[in-house]
């Protein structure tokens, strides 16, 4: 339980307070007891998982037992840092790829594997979908992935990694203004409030042009796009909250990857980005970043983000939130030098601090009785 993991995750949000989530039921897994890695570990306990998507969370606060403290920790810290240096391997990607051929094929291909691998690890609980579970991929892919993921790499070739990523970051602040002014919307508390005012400094401290040492319009516009990407994940994980899914947790991801890569590359054919762009002419900066996307970011990430929601609680699950701004901010700064000015760091300070104010929630009962 609690008690052996790393003191780190005591700082945990509650997530599914803003993104929702299905109710899990109670499986337990046996603890590994042999070195067991890669996507068909995870894969291989994620079949039971219920209707969940990229944005979902499990509403349960009860740890689930069975996997060793150990485990738990060398996943938490492989999220943190691996999806925290997507921006880092996005900025080298970028190099020699156009935004939306880079962010269409991760996903297209990220999702037909993940779709194959659960063919082949688990036949008997394999559900292709039907014609209504992919028209919600497509939907929930679109706003993810295209007005998301897409509309971010478009920005970064502007924009500083750590700035995209403390801007995109501001995502939950979206999700709770969008789930308050909704029919039926839930009022946010008093302290959501003070966080949601609180990052809109942040996010008005960070959105400058001359807070980057760079007099340009570009920058202003991929900044601007990035608030609006982030605005689209949020209205995506709105409606993913109402998706039908039968099976595996992993298989509405990888529909939505598949959805959503698809339109990405019709996208990047309408722009004629294929007309001036060639695999063979890429550099191995660009290959190596793409790999790292596609590997390290979506096929383990997401399959081992979804595991951790269903061992541990969803306050420590949602550390991840914040952690991944941290990483790609420093990340930035140490690797490529990008600079780091006062207003900088103080934008940073007040984005993460509000993201925290609004995920964080008094501990319920269940939890404290985990601990």
């Amino acid at each position: 339980t609690s008690s052996r993991e790393l003191p780190i995750f005591r700082c945990g949000t509650l997530f599914v307070s803003i993104c929702g989530g299905a109710r899990f039921r109670s499986l337990t897994l046996q603890r590994p007891t042999h070195l067991l890695s890669g996507v068909g570990f995870f894969l291989s306990r994620m079949v039971a998982v219920p209707q969940m998507t990229m944005t979902t969370s499990p509403s349960s606060n009860r740890l689930l037992k069975g996997p060793s403290a150990l485990w738990v920790t060398i996943a938490f810290a492989y999220v943190y840092v691996a999806w925290g240096a997507t921006y880092l391997a996005l900025h080298y990607a970028l190099e020699s790829m156009p935004p939306f051929i880079l962010s269409g094929t991760r996903f297209f291909f990220s999702g037909t594997v993940l779709l194959a691998l659960l063919r082949v690890v688990r036949s008997r609980d394999f559900h292709f979908g039907d014609v209504r579970e992919w028209r919600d991929a497509a939907v929930v892919g679109t706003l993810l992935l295209v007005g998301g993921n897409g509309v971010v790499a478009w920005a970064q070739q502007y924009v500083p990694s750590g700035v995209t990523a403390l801007l995109f970051g501001s995502m939950p602040l979206w999700i709770i203004v969008f789930d308050w002014i909704r029919p039926g919307g839930v009022a946010p508390s008093r302290r959501t409030c003070l966080g949601l005012g609180l990052g809109m400094v942040g996010v008005a401290v960070l959105v400058n042009p001359g807070a980057l040492g760079v007099k340009s319009s570009l920058v202003l516009w991929g900044e601007i796009a990035l608030l609006l990407a982030a605005c689209s994940w949020a209205a995506g994980g709105i409606y993913s909250r109402h998706v039908h899914a039968r099976g595996s947790a992993i298989l509405p991801m990888a529909r939505q990857m598949i959805a959503g890569g698809s339109v990405l590359l019709l996208l990047s054919t309408v722009r004629g980005d294929w007309n001036h762009f060639s695999f063979a002419r890429m550099s191995m900066d660009s290959w190596l970043g793409w790999g790292y996307l596609v590997v390290f970011g979506s096929l383990l990430g997401f399959t081992i983000y979804v595991w951790l929601m269903r061992v541990s609680t969803p306050a420590r699950v949602a550390t991840i939130s914040y952690m991944n701004l941290l990483v790609a901010f420093g990340l930035g700064w140490w690797v490529l030098r990008e600079p780091m000015t006062l207003r900088l760091v103080i934008g940073a300070v007040i984005t993460v601090a509000s993201v925290v104010l609004v995920l964080k929630k008094p501990k319920s009962v269940d939890e404290i009785i985990d601990e």
